[in-house]
């Protein structure tokens, strides 16, 4: 099966960026610090509002504004938005550089809209067209949204591990022909994506721990599509990533709270939302300030300190200090950015209140739910905005458009026209025919399979120096040992072989960073996940890869959606089912697959093919090469 992407590449598009007034043509004051890190609280905060603002208006226009004369519901989440707005703002005013990629989750596409409208990268009439054909996309789109996105989500789970092969694929990029930088990869994803079995088959591959760049974000609202999350058991995921070789940084409690806690009763306060459910939390959030000094006491011993602490606050400072998560605190948000840890993935686990700032924070059904008019306007009013202008950017001058322009110059990309692949002439023309001898005696596909990418580093080497293969830990029994011994296994850093020296030894395994071979553990979504970003890297750093992925041929079936997201992404990529010697029908070893054709067929922007014999692989392979080519 081959993936053939039509994609126009806005990760690459460089848009009309701001300019601000004393900041150099790389975003920097003349002794060097970043303008935008420079900035005072307040005015990160009020650019957090006004990416709350957007991010909420959008939804609202497409879906009681503009006109929609079919009935149909438009959708989309101002509450799930709102919840990753405090982090969102801190990670693109403070700490992202150009060189770094962030992966979106899907429902917060407005919020990162928003900020690219701040940004000066996307014009306020697409801010009219969320969810419209050819508008906006419901979920962020590399290939079909306007403005700059470095990852496409959408396929819950998949989009987030994608930062993890696009380090990989941006690794492999620079150690064999250089180009591709540096940079962290961030993920931004909701806690209940932790529920998807793709997130922990990507944590615990071998290949994962050493992925220093690589920072995944949890929003953890504590909120699924339905309900509150009765628990959460979030000391368990921690447990989970810390095992798996991850940094783990835990941001609970904003500094109201921590202020809070250090007051007499204030460790009793503590204890007691510590111990409290994640439900029972959720309704506190719901409580005015009067039904609030009735239930945060709870009972017992505690009951008396917390009362007599609550006592001591005017009604705004409670209701203030119960909402002031670590993940809403932006200076707690950018203290947790600087202490990544860049020699090992990263987790931060930041709680946060789904639909913060909005009337329906901590609803338990407020996942779709959509702001009335009244609501709006009140909101508008609030944040000092305007209902019927509402895409304003900030007056020119003010400390806000500094800061926004400083940080679009800091962000800002080189320039390069979008374009269609094939991208760049690099790789030679594939040969057709690779002029072999005519077989004699009897062969099989996987044989054939292995023949042919020999062939190639003889007849075609320039282009099987773009050749690189994958495979989840099925190398050998599929044939690519003799390939694999030519051009070696790739490893960010080189690695002993031990068994060099024996004699007995058929398959070397040198593991070293001009490898050509990436070994996975056995998870075919690892797989596809990877051979989607390395047939993307011609996109993203101007270098065009030839990869092929290799799996037994009855486990194609769990690879095409995440290979599909893949393909969706711009991804070029060929995907080999090879027969695995033994099936499930009654006659036990075959020769062919058992896999139907009409899985590839079927499958958008593939390609498929099936050869009966091992004389048709040599052209099938060259014709697919030719295609991701």
């Amino acid at each position: 099966m081959v993936a053939k992407a039509d994609l126009v590449d806005a990760d690459l598009v460089d848009a009309d960026l701001v300019d601000a007034d004393g900041v150099d043509a790389d975003g920097f004051d003349a002794d060097g610090a970043d303008l935008a890190r420079q900035v005072s609280l307040p005015v990160l905060q009020a650019v957090e509002q006004r990416v709350l603002w957007l991010s909420t208006a959008i939804i609202d226009h497409a879906n009681r504004v503009r006109p929609n004369p079919s009935g149909l519901k438009v959708g989309g989440h101002q509450a799930s938005s709102a919840s990753i707005t405090s982090i969102m703002t801190a990670l693109w005013f403070h700490a992202l550089t150009a060189d770094d990629r962030v992966s979106v989750k899907p429902h917060a596409s407005p919020v990162l809209h928003a900020i690219n409208h701040l940004l000066g990268g996307l014009d306020e009439s697409c801010l009219t067209t969320l969810r419209a054909f050819g508008g906006l996309q419901s979920y962020p789109s590399r290939s079909k949204d306007p403005d700059s996105v470095d990852y496409s989500t959408g396929s819950v789970g998949i989009g987030a591990t994608a930062p993890l092969w696009g380090t990989l694929a941006r690794c492999y990029v620079e150690g064999h022909f250089g180009g591709a930088g540096t940079g962290r990869q961030y993920s931004l994803l909701g806690d209940a994506e932790l529920d998807e079995g793709a997130i922990w088959e990507a944590i615990q591959d071998p290949m994962v721990p050493g992925l220093g760049e690589v920072v995944w974000v949890v929003d953890l609202n504590r909120q699924s599509l339905d309900r509150v999350v009765p628990g959460i058991a979030a000391d368990r995921l921690q447990g989970m990533f810390a095992a798996a070789g991850w940094q783990v940084i835990t941001l609970k409690y904003g500094h109201l709270l921590r202020e809070l806690f250090t007051r007499p009763g204030g460790e009793a306060l503590r204890a007691r939302i510590d111990a409290m459910g994640n439900p029972e939390y959720q309704r506190l959030l719901r409580c005015s300030a009067g039904q609030l000094r009735e239930r945060l006491p709870g009972t017992g011993s505690v009951a008396g300190p917390i009362a007599a602490l609550v006592a001591s606050l005017d009604d705004a400072s409670l209701l203030a200090a119960l909402r002031n998560l670590g993940g809403h605190d932006l200076g707690a948000l950018t203290e947790a950015y600087r202490a990544v840890d860049d020699t090992r993935p990263t987790v931060i686990f930041a709680y946060t209140v789904k639909g913060h700032g909005l009337p329906t924070e901590g609803h338990p059904q407020n996942h779709s739910s959509l702001l009335s008019a009244e609501q709006m306007r009140a909101l508008a009013h609030r944040l000092g905005t305007d209902l019927d202008h509402p895409w304003a950017h900030f007056a020119d001058g003010s400390p806000e458009a500094t800061l926004t322009a400083a940080a679009a110059r800091r962000l800002r990309r080189p320039r390069r026209e979008p374009r269609q692949p094939p991208a760049i002439p690099a790789i030679p023309a594939i040969p057709a025919d690779l002029d072999r001898p005519a077989p004699t005696g009897t062969g099989n596909t996987q044989q054939a399979l292995g023949r042919v990418l020999l062939d190639l580093t003889r007849r075609a080497p320039e282009a099987a120096r773009r050749i690189v293969t994958v495979s989840p830990d099925v190398s050998s029994s599929t044939n690519l040992g003799g390939w694999l011994n030519k051009v070696g296994v790739w490893s960010a850093t080189e690695r002993p072989d031990w068994f060099a020296d024996d004699a007995e030894t058929i398959l070397h395994w040198r593991e070293r960073p001009t490898g050509q071979h990436v070994e996975l553990g056995i998870a075919e979504t690892n797989l596809v996940g990877l051979l989607g970003e390395l047939g993307a890297t011609w996109s993203r750093w101007d270098q065009p890869l030839l990869p092929i992925g290799v799996v037994y041929d009855p486990f194609v079936n769990r690879a095409l959606e995440p290979w599909s997201f893949g393909i969706y992404a711009g991804g070029q990529s060929i995907l080999v089912g090879t027969p695995s010697g033994v099936t499930l029908a009654p006659e036990g070893g075959a020769h062919q697959s058992i896999t139907t054709p009409s899985l590839g067929i079927e499958q958008p922007g593939c390609v498929t093919y099936e050869p009966a014999f091992a004389i048709d692989t040599d052209s099938i392979i060259a014709a697919a090469l030719d295609l991701v080519h």
